[in-house]
């Protein structure tokens, strides 16, 4: 009796389950709700034929059936703006799939009006209380819905260029593609919900999937809606209120006069109160021009201080000039003068950077060869010659510039300066701190006596062993010094291959006072980068 109760109680279990819905979340949704897809479904298959080349236009006329309520029976006619647009469209081949063919613009749009349609005809047929429905093929077919609409999106969205011409698939239609393109990117969002709803807990399940579907429907409507809406703009600007009259030209002539005139006359009176203090500095530059022009001179280079100063501030006003009409207006006045003022304040400290710079090279130059002029200097010695004669001696025989600073020392010499005074000159006019110990110890040597032979060799083993140090430690700090060279260059290289893919956008943003900004921002960021890799790489011996 027991099994036989038991045997009753299985068999009524399985008979309430085979009784009961295997989806109940796709049972979710009403009559109502139904209707409202199917509206939207029928919205969409006409939208979808709207885009089919293959019919003609005077076919392409429908009614709205009873399911769509207060909009039943209304008759929807393909807008007569639309044929010219859809030819274009047509045209307008943007995507080749191998194994399919080449896409037009009008078969993306179809393609993205007939995914909502079986996404929306999908949701239907799982209201159908007299077919089964599977939870595992419903997701996987909403799955499909959404990867195939997600392709379709980002075609569309896709900006191409056809030789010098640029298509933008956003600005067909008379602009309503870019709201229609927002409004299908919403429905996406809510394939991926219906998708996320099926697999939600039960108890939460059915009202995430009706929320999902139910919002496609009002998409889709929408959707609708903005292709059979007016186009934008609707009432485009009279261009009567951007023309000008002689008067006013004449007007805006006579301002930017007055207005260059009173600011001329602002300077003017600035520099006059100012007039003191100019002469006094512009003599102290003076002052120093001449002696920057004496200091070039000993380093046997003759030029007109002049040039560096005035080429620097042309070169500045050219690249200036430059920035300022790419720019044009105001903003191109503004960063022209900005950027002389910038090249005036370096033209001032131009010489002297040259000169230190020219200072630094010559000093490397004769460091290379100091060591063959003592060795020089040393044998002289031992034959029998004084410090004097193997002056002479490394003048004539070596090559500049150590030939030249030699010869120099001993010209002053038989013009009748001390030998100490003319080999302190040699150690004003040349960067070198060996050259320099090398001029101590002969003054010292001449003074207080001693065996100058033996502290040459102590020196040239001195030069030996630091050349020796020198070298390791420009092995060991090379990483550094490509590290800047690599912050210097690397910028730059980047922003030359970004104007080869995509030269239009790079030059309108670095034509522009903000792109202008930017670029000024960064070179100066990029020369403190370089300075401080430079200043963690140099090591003094």
């Amino acid at each position: 009796m027991t099994k036989k109760i038991q045997l009753l109680v299985w068999s009524i279990l399985c008979a309430v389950a085979v009784a009961m819905p295997p989806a109940a979340a796709a049972r979710a949704l009403g009559k109502q709700d139904l209707a409202r897809i199917q509206c939207a479904q029928e919205k969409m298959r006409i939208m979808a034929e709207f885009f089919d080349v293959s019919m003609p236009a005077s076919e392409k006329v429908y009614t709205l059936p009873n399911v769509c309520g207060a909009q039943a029976g209304k008759t929807v006619k393909m807008p007569e703006w639309f044929a010219a647009e859809l030819d274009r469209m047509d045209k307008n081949k943007v995507v080749y799939v191998p194994n399919e063919g080449t896409y037009s613009e009008v078969d993306l749009w179809r393609q993205a009006f007939s995914n909502v349609y079986l996404y929306l005809d999908r949701a239907a047929k799982s209201l159908d209380p007299n077919q089964p429905v599977v939870m595992e093929q419903l997701s996987r077919g909403f799955v499909g819905n959404r990867i195939n609409l997600m392709a379709t999106l980002d075609r569309l969205n896709k900006d191409l260029l056809r030789g010098q011409q640029l298509l933008i698939m956003k600005d067909s239609m008379d602009g309503r593609a870019r709201s229609m393109l927002a409004t299908f990117e919403l429905i996406n969002s809510e394939f991926f919900s219906t998708i996320e709803a099926l697999s939600s807990p039960i108890s939460q399940r059915e009202n995430k999937y009706r929320q999902s579907v139910m919002a496609v429907v009002v998409l889709a409507n929408h959707l609708y809606s903005q292709f059979l809406s007016t186009a934008i703009p609707m009432n485009p600007p009279d261009p009567k209120i951007y023309r000008t009259t002689a008067a006013d030209r004449a007007v805006n002539f006579f301002m930017l006069v007055l207005g260059s005139a009173l600011a001329g006359l602002a300077v003017y009176l600035l520099l006059e109160n100012k007039r003191e203090d100019i002469l006094k500095l512009a003599s102290e530059y003076k002052q120093k021009s001449e002696a920057w022009a004496e200091d070039f001179n000993r380093q046997f280079v003759t030029i007109d201080i002049k040039y560096i100063v005035f080429g620097t501030i042309g070169l500045f006003a050219i690249i200036g000039l430059m920035f300022g009409l790419m720019t044009g207006g105001f903003t191109g006045v503004f960063f022209f003068l900005l950027i002389v003022f910038i090249g005036g304040v370096i033209s001032i400290r131009m010489p002297m950077a040259v000169l230190d710079a020219l200072k630094k090279s010559r000093g490397k130059r004769v460091n290379k060869q100091l060591m063959d002029a003592l060795i020089l200097l040393s044998n002289s010695l031992r034959s029998g010659m004084d410090i004097v004669q193997g002056f002479e001696l490394v003048a004539r025989d070596m090559l500049p510039p150590i030939s030249d600073e030699f010869g120099l020392v001993i010209k002053n010499y038989q013009l009748g300066t001390p030998f100490e005074k003319a080999l302190d000159g040699l150690s004003e006019r040349v960067e070198s701190r060996m050259l320099s110990y090398i001029i101590k110890a002969i003054i010292i040597q001449r003074q207080v006596g001693g065996n100058l032979t033996v502290i040459f060799a102590r020196l040239v083993e001195n030069i030996r062993e630091e050349s020796k140090l020198e070298e390791k430690l420009q092995a060991m700090t090379a990483q550094q010094k490509i590290q800047s060279i690599v912050v210097s260059v690397m910028p730059f290289v980047m922003m030359f291959v970004m104007f080869i893919f995509n030269p239009s956008q790079m030059i309108s943003f670095y034509t522009s006072p903000v792109g202008m900004f930017v670029f000024l921002f960064c070179i100066i960021w990029i020369g403190i980068g370089m300075k401080v890799l430079k200043k963690m790489g140099e090591v003094r011996v």
